[in-house]
């Protein structure tokens, strides 16, 4: 299942994007 695959790549980068954005606020 490759986009359930997409999907999962996706959302991993958008919550690691989110965890440094909250904690190297000064990057943004």
């Amino acid at each position: 299942m490759p986009d359930l695959a997409l999907a999962g790549a996706v959302a991993l980068g958008l919550l690691i994007y989110l965890v440094w954005a909250l904690v190297r606020p000064e990057d943004f």
